[in-house]
């Protein structure tokens, strides 16, 4: 890692990988593990950096949605990207969760919430986050992290080999194949039809979506009320990476998007999304967030 960043406080962030999971047997799986390493992740990001405390919390395939980059996947990848920011050593992220989820076999975490990001000596901008997290050795690890509405004020770096990275299609195979095909006819829905009714379509009725910061629309109709504003615009969206707990009950997928309003130039994005099987079977999202990235080559 380049000496770009100031060097963690070794205390720090070696406890975020000290409590460990309580993983389920007959017993329903423990939130607190996961919600202590959170809340130490993001005490260390905005007191040591969020570069830093990103990087030691990532798994080693997890990927990070950085607005203005396209998705990064592995912690080489994400090590790149942040060295590439010349004043990232400088940025402080916290967040504090609005809704935590386990899978069943507690195999697969999910958060998501408010994130404040502020430079040294500058106020903070606020913005929202999702995440997930996978259990590895005596704690968690991030395997997707999406920071959403958080403006840095400098436009965002792409070293040479990232540039404009798009990844291919997601093809509906292995334990998570549930959730991309979800995804896969999510998207099918909203190109066919309108974002509007694919997101009435395709929430849980405990879902929720950001409408800005500290708002949430909660619920299938509200979800699908916001994206309804009469305007001609085509959606088109693909799964790029994914993720399923071992009890295929709780997923989350990575995609690439381009949203074309009628009249005005097509917006490129990236998005995360986390899913929950029902309990009559069918795979509903729980809450979906995006941020920027280059356009397609």
């Amino acid at each position: 890692m380049p000496d770009l960043f100031p060097r963690a406080r070794a205390g720090a962030l070696g406890a975020l990988l000290l409590l460990a999971p309580r993983l389920a047997g007959a017993q329903a799986p423990d939130p607190t593990g996961l919600a202590a390493q959170e809340r130490l992740a993001a005490e260390a990001s905005g007191r040591d950096g969020f570069a830093p405390t990103l990087l030691a919390s990532l798994a080693r395939d997890g990927a990070l949605l950085w607005p203005g980059a396209p998705v990064v996947i592995g912690a080489d990848q994400a090590r790149r990207l942040l060295g590439a920011q010349r004043l990232l050593d400088s940025l402080h992220v916290t967040w504090q969760p609005l809704g935590l989820e386990l899978a069943s076999d507690g195999s697969l975490g999910v958060t998501w919430g408010i994130a404040a990001a502020a430079r040294d000596g500058s106020a903070a901008r606020l913005g929202r986050y999702i995440a997930a997290w996978r259990p590895e050795g005596a704690g968690w690890k991030l395997v997707a992290f999406a920071v959403i509405g958080v403006s840095t004020s400098t436009a965002t770096v792409l070293p040479a080999d990232l540039g404009a990275t798009q990844h291919p299609p997601l093809a509906p195979v292995g334990p998570a194949g549930p959730f991309i095909a979800a995804d896969l006819a999510f998207a099918r829905l909203a190109a066919d039809s309108g974002a509007a009714r694919a997101f009435l379509r395709f929430a849980a009725p405990d879902a929720v979506t950001f409408a800005g910061v500290g708002l949430l629309n909660r619920g299938p109709a509200a979800i699908g009320h916001a994206l309804d504003d009469g305007a001609a615009t085509r959606w088109q969206w693909h799964p790029v990476l994914a993720g399923a707990s071992a009890s295929g009950d709780l997923g989350f997928t990575v995609g690439e998007a381009e949203i074309r309003p009628e009249g005005a130039p097509a917006i490129y994005s990236k998005y995360l999304t986390i899913w929950r099987r029902q309990p009559g079977g069918e795979v509903r999202f729980l809450t979906d967030g995006g941020n920027s990235r280059p356009s397609s080559p």
